[in-house]
């Protein structure tokens, strides 16, 4: 990971990641190998610098209503900093992209293909009337859409066209390469404006473009996929998603009139490739079904299951509460497992019509990888006491791992939707990347603390410690995770950092400004009339500077009202108040040194071997045959693995019994894996990480 040119976006992070290695003996021999980990092993993570143009551009509207808005840039520093915290622990297994250089049209064939000739040509004509509506103090926005969720400005175009291109990069990496060698089959794409809940026509909860079936439409006209799965683990139901998915079936939308062109009686047409099945489970309580938009139809859209009927594979599954880790783990297995048994299926008989019409088939799976229903959300936001534990985003990745190695070889695409807190992005990244490449997740990583000291880094103004302790090997792995997040993508600087250090008011600014022009005049030397004249002046202008204020609020308080996106309203903001840090907060107030944790987690750290990893990724080498009926049956394959996997881990137990207690996942790895674990020649003879400490 070095490069010579500092024309190369990611420059930086290629200088701090040299940096790293060299200040952390431990995994220099886990760097080293990545030579000899073939590219096609490596998952890619591909950043979207353009997707921080999408900044909520109200300037005259309180502070108070500006915390409401949780949509925001900052999420995708939070998301680097868990791409970072993942780098850290398998510094071989990942390629960094940057779609710095690349912007595709809202015009673009993939576009039109899923949102119409009009949509995006609509949204195209609002971003950039939206500047001068929001000289003027007025709502960008058509009257008719929610305020409260979304935001437009002309820079809006440059978010989306740079997210689609990021998109792109992403399909691109696991279908094309310069040689088989270096197509690697799963990309995470960290994008933002999240896109699952918008429809074909209509924009819902942040959501303007979406995301997931543009990306199925480029792999369909790029590289020939005929049938994708959407996995959605966002704590909201993609009802956008799945509205798309009506149309892919051929009934018509809610955007085109009746009597369109093409349908039947029943408003339905032929289906057309490529053809999609949805997949999701999220909160029934939450948005758009929440009180205020729990319409019966929402309700209904968000409980739909039918499987291999009119074209349609729609499955739904509500989250549960739970109490203990024992507790989710068989509500994960009797109840969350059920979508990718539905999947399967899914797969299974879309090979069957297949190949009786003597047709090709060609699968991908995309998961909608939403991170706010995690135990670190905000609880504003889970205002219905239902959400995953970390180590959740781990089993349902490994779980999405296996389903597409059984019918896709082994393509998966993931896009970053929901997530609104530091804290729920910056872990819930972490375990879906380390997920993503069949490791292990260990409960230590995703501890209060360590989350704690990772999003430090979330600060505009973020500053190392002072001084650390030698043994604080977690603030000390912390700060090397931040400084590798930060550096991904050099924007942040400007499109963040700067950002926050001019958000000062119109009117703050004019007070300050007469104010200081006050405590110059006081310092000169000047008569007692001059002085009580420069007095009224100064009473003059303070006075219309409070006048402004209370007329900019009375303006907002109209408008919002008019708009229907004050806190209180029927309307509100759906997503909750964000809770900010504060800059001046004290590095060390709540700071309790847990002293056994420390040790815990370097030894996590040092344990992690070669040939571990090796042994993990080797599950995903080989793909079942198409034509072998038994292995294309998902839950039928795990009871036979069951059986092979349990002398396996006899032994690995009996091979690992001197190694240090790992706290891991209490769950049957042989679930996940697909073939015995046998470590093939090129992957023998690796070093350990074991050595110094952190």
């Amino acid at each position: 990971m070095s490069t010579s040119t500092t024309q190369d976006p990611l420059y930086r992070f290629h200088k701090q990641f040299q940096s790293f290695v060299q200040n952390n003996p431990n995994v220099i021999s886990a760097a080293r190998a990545a030579s000899q980990i073939p590219e096609s092993a490596k998952a890619v993570v591909v950043l979207s610098p353009y997707s921080l143009k999408h900044v909520f551009p109200r300037d005259w509207v309180s502070k108070s209503y500006k915390k409401t808005i949780v949509e925001r840039p900052e999420r995708l520093l939070a998301s680097s900093l868990g791409i970072a915290a993942a780098i850290t622990m398998y510094p071989a297994l990942f390629t960094l992209k940057s779609s710095h250089y690349k912007k595709s049209s809202l015009l673009s064939p993939h576009v039109l293909k899923v949102h119409g000739n009009d949509w995006p040509r609509n949204l195209l004509e609002i971003c950039k009337q939206a500047d001068t509506k929001l000289q003027n103090n007025e709502i960008e926005v058509p009257d008719n859409w929610n305020a409260g969720d979304i935001y437009l400005s002309s820079k809006t175009i440059e978010a989306l066209e740079g997210s689609i291109a990021a998109i792109e990069t992403g399909i691109d990496s696991i279908f094309n390469g310069p040689s088989p060698e270096h197509i690697c089959n799963r990309a995470f794409v960290a994008i933002r404006p999240p896109g699952h809940h918008c429809k074909v026509a209509t924009p819902s909860g942040f959501c303007l473009l979406n995301n997931a079936h543009i990306s199925i439409e480029y792999a369909a006209d790029h590289y020939g996929i005929t049938h994708a799965v959407i996995l959605d683990f966002d704590l909201h139901h993609g009802d956008g998603t799945q509205d798309i998915c009506w149309k892919r079936a051929g009934f018509r939308s809610e955007d085109e009139p009746e009597g369109s062109e093409g349908y039947d009686d029943f408003g339905k047409k032929f289906a057309e490739f490529p053809k999609v099945g949805y997949f999701s489970m999220h909160d029934i309580n939450s948005f758009p079904t929440e009180t205020g938009y729990a319409t019966k139809v929402n309700i209904r859209n968000a409980s739909t299951c039918i499987m291999d009927g009119h074209d349609l594979n729609i499955w739904n599954i509500h989250l549960s509460p739970w109490n203990t880790e024992e507790d989710f783990q068989k509500l994960y297995q009797s109840k969350y497992r059920t979508l990718f048994a539905k999947a399967d299926d899914y797969f299974r008989n879309a090979k069957y019509q297949m190949a009786q019409e003597g047709k090709p088939f060609k699968g991908l799976v995309v998961i909608s990888a939403g991170f706010d229903a995690s135990e670190y959300e905000q609880t504003s936001m889970q205002r219905h006491n239902v959400n995953v534990p970390t180590n959740f985003y781990t089993m349902f990745t490994k779980d999405a791992l296996k389903l597409a190695q059984i019918h896709c070889q082994g393509k998966v695409l993931s896009l970053l939707e929901g997530g609104y807190s530091d804290k729920a992005l910056t872990s819930g990244v972490f375990a879906h990347l380390i997920g993503f490449q069949n490791q292990n997740w260990i409960n230590e990583w995703g501890s209060e603390q360590v989350v704690k000291e990772i999003v430090r880094g979330c600060k505009p103004h973020w500053k190392p410690y002072k001084t650390k302790k030698s043994r604080d090997v977690i603030r000390i792995w912390a700060e090397e995770v931040i400084r590798l997040g930060r550096s991904m993508i050099p924007e942040y600087e400007t499109s963040i950092v700067d950002d926050l250090r001019k958000n000062v008011t119109t009117n703050e600014r004019v007070t300050q400004r007469i104010t200081r022009s006050h405590d110059a005049k006081k310092t000169s030397s000047s008569s007692p009339r001059q002085q009580t004249s420069e007095n009224d002046a100064l009473q003059k202008n303070l006075l219309l500077a409070e006048s402004m204020k209370k007329e900019n609020n009375i303006i907002t308080s109209q408008t919002n009202s008019r708009r229907r996106v004050t806190s209180s309203g029927l309307h509100s903001v759906p997503f909750s108040k964000q809770d900010l840090p504060s800059d001046d907060e004290e590095d060390d107030d709540d700071y309790v040194y847990d002293e056994q944790l420390n040790k815990t987690f370097n030894r996590t750290v040092e344990d992690i071997t070669i040939d571990d990893i090796s042994r993990h990724l080797e599950t995903l080498e080989l793909a079942y045959s198409d034509n072998d009926d038994d292995n294309n049956d998902y839950d039928n394959t795990t009871q036979k693995q069951k059986q092979k996997q349990k002398s396996s881990s006899s032994t690995r137990k009996s091979n690992n019994s001197q190694k240090p207690n790992r706290t891991i996942l209490n769950y049957d790895d042989s679930d996940i894996s697909m073939i015995s674990h046998v470590t093939p020649r090129r992957f023998q003879q690796h070093s350990t990480r074991s050595g110094a400490r952190w």
